[in-house]
């Protein structure tokens, strides 16, 4: 088979499961439960090996390449499926480029088979806040500070937290809330597919091992931005093509004057607007999930517009579905509000379409220099 058969198996295969685990009656149950993830979809997922889809082959993974992990994402936001892979996947990504071999064998075969969870806080502190301060104390590491917005960390098991040396250097931390008293406080959002969470880390001392490759920690804070942006692009793209899906499911039914509403002429313009702009978003987040799994020097750039164009796309087809849904587009019951929710916390997360937008800049002028 070809990587594009593989890659489309892969992505047919879950969408089959999500299609019959996460249909939308499931997922109202999941959101008026006040519950942070699917359990019973998360023990699935995990034997499905979904969580061992980044997860180096020495450690019991499957070492996919993004553009797998890409089409599974797009298939998640597809159905808003209430499970914390992303976190999960960046954690995996953080400890294959930057963990010691002894923090990878102890970390990552939970993480490959689901019975850990993991988290990452952003990558690079947002603008007007800073990371947390981490001082050497002999052979600990003495942390002061809050590690903020950590998307879907409620429950994580290990949190990869970046931290600022007293050389005012950017440094990652691993950080197991249970096992080191650091505790974590679930912050809901919106969206109530998801959740954020706050760690508390003042005073929390550390063992130095348990910092990950310092040398090497703002490749690992560019890789890992990289890899968020991506992870969000991929989940706007399958959202964006399910909400408009079931738009046009809705105008080719539902009568005025005595006809379907979607042969007016207006909403057929505006529907083929929405129609040009997803195909121009799945294909950019394509392009960058294949230069991601290259290793191409443009990666970055890509994924982060990948990021604020896809999340751009997302969130506009979703607030045109709910106009176009009429009245029963503003229900509690419909699912209309569930996919503007997510494609809302999808711009905001790990830096807002501004924020992505500039640093593609950033990095097309630092590529351009000489």
């Amino acid at each position: 088979m070809t990587t594009d058969s593989v890659t489309d198996a892969l992505r047919d295969s879950v969408r089959d499961v999500l299609a019959r685990e996460s249909d939308s009656a499931r997922l109202h149950q999941f959101v008026d439960s006040g519950r942070l993830h699917d359990e019973a979809l998360w023990r699935e997922a995990s034997a499905l090996g979904w969580t061992a889809l980044a997860v180096p082959e020495a450690f019991d993974g499957l070492a996919l390449s993004a553009v797998e992990t890409t089409a599974v994402g797009e298939e998640l936001g597809r159905f808003l499926a209430p499970l914390p892979l992303l976190g999960s996947l960046l954690t995996v990504r953080a400890l294959a480029l930057g963990g010691s071999p002894a923090q990878q064998a102890r970390w990552l075969p939970g993480l490959a088979s689901g019975a850990l969870k993991g988290a990452v806080a952003a990558p690079v502190a947002e603008r007007g806040t800073s990371a947390p301060l981490a001082r050497r104390m002999g052979d600990l590491l003495v942390i002061e500070g809050v590690a903020a917005n950590v998307l879907q960390g409620g429950e994580a098991a290990l949190l990869i937290v970046p931290v600022r040396l007293e050389t005012e250097e950017t440094a990652f931390v691993a950080v197991e809330p249970a096992v080191d008293g650091a505790p974590l406080t679930v912050e809901a959002t919106q969206d109530r597919t998801r959740h954020l969470a706050r760690l508390q880390m003042s005073g929390l001392r550390l063992p130095l091992d348990r910092l990950l490759a310092a040398s090497a920690a703002a490749d690992l804070a560019r890789a890992l931005q990289a890899e968020a942006d991506l992870a969000l692009a991929a989940d706007s793209v399958g959202g964006a093509d399910a909400i408009f899906e079931r738009t046009l499911d809705y105008l080719k039914t539902r009568e005025q004057f005595g006809k379907p509403i979607g042969s007016f002429q207006a909403l057929k313009h505006r529907c083929a607007d929405h129609k040009v702009a997803l195909a121009a978003s799945a294909a950019v987040v394509r392009e960058a999930a294949r230069l991601l799994a290259d290793g191409a020097a443009s990666a970055p750039l890509m994924c982060a517009l990948a990021k604020a164009y896809a999340c751009e796309v997302y969130a506009k087809a979703a607030e045109d579905a709910v106009q176009l849904h009429g009245g029963i587009g503003f229900t509690w019951e419909h699912d209309c509000h569930l996919y503007l929710k997510r494609a809302k916390l999808n711009q905001a997360l790990f830096g807002t379409t501004a924020v992505a937008y500039d640093r593609a800049a950033d990095l097309l002028l630092n590529a351009a220099r000489p």
